[in-house]
């Protein structure tokens, strides 16, 4: 129902423009100041007036009746229907009284729940002097309605009857920021206005209840498939949110999961685990997501949103063989298989046994000429060894570049200048020991070779007269007179010559043997 002023404003855009700019500017105005003031008047009247429970108005604000007239015609076509007891299923259920039904019920539960919200910022915004930082610890509406009703109007806030009510953790966090609170206690007609509220809240919420318990009873006519998947409360509270089957249709998979998620808490306390577990709708409170460990539920949660729209859709198509709910049943049932290969554990590593040691017999090492190349490329060079040497008694040399010395040891004294020693090749071919032999007997000297042997008397052609001293350079020399000369010099160094007794009569050239023994 439309205000007053909201009626004015209305006529004066109904009204016809007016011929003179200046007069039409004039109207407008007229009419906007009356409109405002007559707002005005209503605003202080619905705050001054106390709270009348004979004739509440709509003009009163949000604590009036909760009941309108065709939530009241709805509930009584509920009861209505509910005694006529579950009809049989039918093929064409869109013409029937009970889909129609069905479909007001879903639509006004969604109202009612707007309803509950408007109430609830109602009860807010009066309740914020005595304690506000209350909003900010209970985002539910109907766990601040229980909050509010719990602590009451008193000097000193009570927690003791939030038991029950709200979290343990919560009530932890209300009690002590009430013992700070700034708030002050309420007057008498607004805590009386407060409470008013409360119980319609609590009207609103009855009717809520009665409404989808009879969804739920009737959700095997309307959504079977679904309902065989997510069970009939979970599957009424997704239609009531989405605003009936055809609309939750067109919302893909990916949002489904989604459908009356919580509000993040900012109580400071973990949500990482449990039910308020983020993006955490009502399909997180189904049988095989509530069911499902914490590390897999997103998963499962996942699986269960894409299946859900695929029952809804067929539900939606009412195909001959979906009427009863048996694709609804087939996909739970590959849902649940799917989770239960999910939670198996992983397989069991193989054991491998140690191989048969080799008993007997050398250990083969990979060698030849690859290995050998490969060695002598990183083997230690020649270079590398002498520098790693150090002449005993001398000062070893240093090579030094920016703030880094190393020593040269004897690499650049004693270094023969090469990198790499030569090696001998041992891919090189070797001489049998008959070749040797053949080798040998070619390399003897001849018979005319032999004449010139030192026990022969001639003298070799090529021997040489020259000989060659430090004192006089070259020098010719005799070898017949030489030969006399060490004839005479060699008597002096004969053997015995110590032991000569001079005037003797025989000068032997050696000492005697020994004496035998007698015999």
């Amino acid at each position: 129902m439309s205000s007053l002023a909201d009626e004015l404003l209305a006529d004066l855009d109904e009204a016809p423009p007016q011929t003179s700019a200046e007069g039409g500017n004039e109207v407008e105005a007229h009419a906007s100041s009356m409109a405002d003031e007559l707002m005005r008047d209503e605003e202080a009247s619905a705050l001054e007036a106390p709270g009348d429970d004979a004739h509440p108005t709509e003009e009163a604000g949000p604590s009036s009746a909760p009941y309108s007239s065709s939530l009241q015609a709805l509930l009584a076509s509920i009861d209505e229907k509910v005694k006529q007891g579950v009809p049989p299923v039918a093929a064409g259920l869109e013409g029937t009284d009970q889909y129609e039904l069905i479909v007001r019920a879903n639509s006004m539960a969604v109202e009612v729940d707007e309803e509950i919200l408007v109430q609830h910022r109602h009860i807010r915004e009066l309740y914020a002097p005595r304690f506000p930082e209350l909003e900010t610890l209970v985002h539910n509406p109907w766990e601040f309605i229980h909050a509010v009703r719990a602590l009451g109007n008193d000097a000193e806030l009570r927690c003791s009857g939030l038991e029950g009510l709200v979290p343990a953790g919560t009530i932890v966090v209300i009690s002590m920021t009430a013992s700070t609170t700034t708030g002050r206690p309420l007057p008498t007609n607004e805590w009386h206005r407060i409470q008013e509220a409360c119980d319609n809240v609590q009207q609103l919420e009855e009717a809520r209840h009665r409404i989808l318990s009879y969804v739920e009873s009737r959700m095997s006519l309307l959504a079977p498939n679904l309902s065989a998947l997510i069970g009939t409360r979970i599957a009424a509270k997704l239609l009531g949110v989405a605003g009936g089957l055809a609309a939750f249709t067109k919302i893909p998979s990916c949002n489904v999961h989604l459908l009356g998620a919580s509000q993040k808490m900012s109580t400071g306390l973990s949500s990482a685990h449990g039910d308020s577990t983020r993006f955490s709708g009502y399909l997180a409170q189904c049988d095989l997501v509530a069911q499902t460990p914490d590390d897999y539920k997103m998963q499962a949660l996942r699986m269960v949103s894409a299946k859900a729209s695929l029952a809804a859709r067929m539900d939606m198509g009412r195909s001959s063989g979906s009427q009863h709910g048996e694709y609804g049943a087939r996909l739970y049932e590959e849902i649940a298989h799917k989770i239960e290969k999910l939670l198996e554990p992983p397989p069991q590593k193989l054991i491998k046994a140690l191989p048969v040691p080799n008993e007997g017999g050398r250990k083969q090492r990979r060698g030849g000429r690859r290995a050998r190349k490969f060695r002598e490329m990183h083997g230690l060079t020649e270079l590398h060894k002498m520098q790693n040497r150090v002449e005993f008694g001398k000062e070893e040399e240093e090579a030094g570049a920016f703030d880094e010395t190393m020593g040269l040891g004897m690499a650049g004294s004693k270094a023969s200048g090469k990198v790499r020693a030569v090696s001998a090749s041992a891919t090189k071919s070797r001489i049998s020991k008959a070749n040797k032999e053949r080798l040998a007997r070619l390399n003897r000297p001849t018979l005319a070779l032999q004449s010139t042997a030192p026990g022969s008397s001639t003298t070799a052609g090529t021997a040489s007269s020259l000989s060659f001293t430090p004192v006089q350079g070259i020098e010719l020399i005799d070898p017949s007179r030489q030969k006399k000369v060490d004839e005479a010099n060699s008597k002096w160094f004969r053997e015995g010559q110590f032991s000569l007794v001079p005037n003797a009569s025989h000068t032997p050239t050696s000492m005697p043997p020994p004496r035998l023994p007698p015999i």
